[in-house]
């Protein structure tokens, strides 16, 4: 399990090590599938499934060893455990599962989630004296427009012709905005109001002018203080949701259309995740109970 973004050697040599143990399959559960494409996700499912494949195949690994599936994030670990068990089950069927990965840090914590399954972890690839991550070459790319060293020839070639296109340089601009926020931050706790208006045939939301998440939906948002949080709200911590500076969100269904928002069809809306900025499609199908 893991974003892969971009895939790297690491990511290459633990799947290599869970390939070598017996003779089972690989399931490869691609996270953030859900979520638009970002300066944190600058790749598609699709895309990373590629690569991966691509990556694979130089190494000479059967491609009907391997299979890749994309696993969306809840920002809630029940559900997205949830998830990683249904995707497994589909996959082995009643045959045993062991999960491997690399156990680098807190953000690795979820290995140990599963105590019903063999946890074999595979040791981190290091380079120099620190160990090899996605969010080094991502800071590589994005902020330098270098491709690293240290991802495998098939990646490299697309990331190298990634660069060439427009997508690429908005995800740049999104980049350098995203670290400018980040260094200004004086580490005080941040919220959000989000107002939220639903009929049962539409939803209203507004498009996020940029430069980060250019043109996505999104519902109304208005900074709060701490000491003015509005009653009943539903709330939204996970320390991950915001692109940029963590922010608390606090949704409020409101009764009229929010200014600056437009009608959507909400079959529409929910069929379209990664069309939303940050986690606010998920937010959308929590407040309205939809799985």
């Amino acid at each position: 399990m893991g974003r892969f973004q971009p895939p790297h050697a690491g990511h290459l040599h633990a799947m290599q090590a869970a390939l070598e143990v017996g003779n089972g399959r690989l399931l490869v559960l691609l996270g953030s599938a859900n979520l638009a494409r970002s300066a944190r996700n600058p790749f598609t499912p699709r895309e990373r499934a590629g690569m991966i494949r691509a990556a694979l195949r130089e190494t000479g690994v059967p491609p009907r060893r391997v299979t890749l599936r994309p696993l969306p994030d809840e920002f809630d670990a029940a559900r997205w455990a949830a998830h990683v068990r249904r995707a497994a089950h589909e996959a082995a069927g009643n045959a045993p599962v062991v999960l491997t990965g690399f156990e680098k840090d807190a953000s690795s914590s979820y290995l140990r989630w599963f105590p019903e399954w063999t946890l074999d972890p595979s040791p981190p690839l290091r380079v120099g004296e620190g160990v090899l991550n996605a969010t080094e070459a991502r800071a590589g790319l994005l902020g330098q427009g270098e491709v690293s060293p240290d991802l495998p020839p098939a990646v490299a070639a697309v990331l190298t012709r990634f660069r060439d296109t427009r997508t690429f340089d908005r995800l740049r601009t999104e980049w350098a905005a995203l670290e400018a926020e980040r260094t200004a931050w004086d580490g005080a706790p941040r919220h959000e109001r989000l107002d939220l208006h639903v009929t049962p045939e539409h939803v209203w939301l507004a498009r996020r002018p940029g430069p980060v998440g250019a043109g996505l939906w999104t519902l109304p948002a208005t900074p709060l203080h701490p000491d003015r949080l509005p009653a009943g709200a539903t709330v939204f911590s996970h320390p991950a949701r915001s692109l940029g500076v963590p922010t608390t969100a606090h949704v409020v269904r409101v009764a009229s259309p929010p200014p600056g928002t437009r009608p959507v069809p909400l079959p529409l809306a929910l069929a379209r995740p990664r069309q939303f900025f940050e986690d606010h499609h998920v937010i959308l199908r929590r407040v309205l109970r939809v799985d």
